[in-house]
């Protein structure tokens, strides 16, 4: 039994198919949609769902050849759906690269339509309609390819995007290889209406409805995923906070040579006092900036709290720990901040904490730096300390 006649004993001719295609498009172009006003940055679901829009266009338009077998019909469809598989591509670029590669579409998308319109326009209505499968069958092999280029984010469903690219470029393609065989140049008013078009509106139903609904869980999967890298970075000066810095040690553990350095800033509460908390604000951030330019690859900026930090060095040892610290707190000193105007300056204390055991406690080794930097608080701020205890 061919899919034709399956199609037939289940009620699905030619036009239900259809009417099926466009009722899958009109229900992912609603979720694409809503997707995107709930979340503008995703670009993506908008120029996808502005893709489905010119498909049920394009569906419609193949109904009305259908009924009317006018080939005039049958060329604005087609050229409408290579249009939409063309501008699929500028969805893929703002998916992959955050950006949309008009100049690319619209190449695609002229090069989709010329030979349809040359065809139908010599009179060829048969071989348009081949180029039509063609530039369809070639345009969603390229934009699987693409896909399966960037699978690394999410390697599950951006797999099952490409499978459904390749299932339907190649019902579009045993369209071409049956209308070459049945109706090489001319369709002599007759509508094509075969097994290969039956099954190609078949997978365009599961094509469709498959690919937006992997859309959306990639969607869902990137906002929960920035949501989580929000919540381990400080939203006031874009470092580590606490919490990331304990998920960086799940097991509580640093290495042997593993040096901390934690820093605060000397009577921060007077110069919020004085200044203002937008200013206090400005010099947090100066100084995170600050420690981000001096530290190594590798090494861990955090900020614990209000106005204390810390470095994690790896690898490192107590002299290179306090040449750093000390750096910092010589460019602090002389770092100049702008209050109204007033240029005001502020200095910073440290203490310098090494495990010299190996699987050393982060708890233990951040007391041992915390107890340093205390005393260098007590005595008399502006400087770096590392005692006997704070080896660890």
């Amino acid at each position: 039994m061919d899919v034709t006649q399956f199609a037939g004993d289940m009620g699905l001719d030619y036009n239900s198919l259809l009417m099926a295609s466009g009722a899958a498009g009109i229900a992912l172009c609603f979720t694409l949609a809503s997707s995107w006003l709930r979340q503008r940055g995703s670009s993506f679901l908008f120029t996808w769902a502005m893709c489905i829009a010119i498909i049920i266009v394009a569906i419609i338009g193949f109904s009305t050849f259908h009924a009317t077998a006018q080939s005039l019909h049958a060329v604005v469809a087609g050229v409408l759906l290579t249009t939409a598989f063309a501008l699929s591509y500028g969805a893929l670029t703002q998916f992959r690269d955050n950006w949309f590669d008009a100049r690319t579409v619209i190449v695609l998308a002229l090069a989709g339509a010329a030979p349809i319109v040359t065809s139908a326009f010599m009179g060829f209505d048969g071989l348009s309609f081949i180029f039509i499968n063609v530039m369809c069958a070639i345009l969603l092999s390229f934009c699987g390819y693409h896909y399966w280029t960037a699978r690394a984010e999410s390697p599950g469903p951006i797999t099952a995007i490409v499978v459904l690219h390749a299932m339907l470029a190649v019902s579009f393609a045993l369209c071409v290889a049956v209308m070459a065989l049945e109706t090489p140049l001319y369709l002599g008013g007759r509508v094509p209406d075969n097994w290969a078009e039956s099954l190609n509106l078949f997978v365009s139903v599961i094509a469709i409805t498959g690919i937006g609904g992997l859309f959306v869980t990639i969607h869902q999967e990137r906002i929960s995923r920035r949501h989580q890298a929000e919540s381990l970075i400080d939203p006031l000066t874009g470092l580590n906070n606490r919490r990331a810095l304990f998920e960086r040690f799940p097991t509580g553990l640093v290495v042997q040579g593993t040096a901390l350095v934690v820093f605060d800033l000397d009577d921060f509460k007077g110069l919020n006092d004085r200044n203002g908390h937008a200013f206090g604000d400005l010099v947090l951030c100066n100084f995170a900036r600050m420690l981000a330019e001096n530290v190594r690859d590798g090494d861990i900026v955090v900020r614990l709290g209000g106005e204390e930090f810390l470095i994690v060095l790896p690898e490192s040892s107590s002299s290179h720990a306090l040449a750093l610290a000390e750096r910092v707190r010589g460019l602090m000193s002389r770092m100049v901040h702008q209050a109204s105007d007033q240029a005001v300056t502020c200095t910073v204390s440290a203490g310098v904490a090494v495990a010299e055991k190996p699987q050393t406690s982060l708890d233990t080794l951040l007391r041992k730096a915390d107890n340093a930097l205390y005393l260098s608080k007590r005595s008399g701020r502006n400087r770096v300390s590392q005692n006997v205890s704070s080896a660890a």
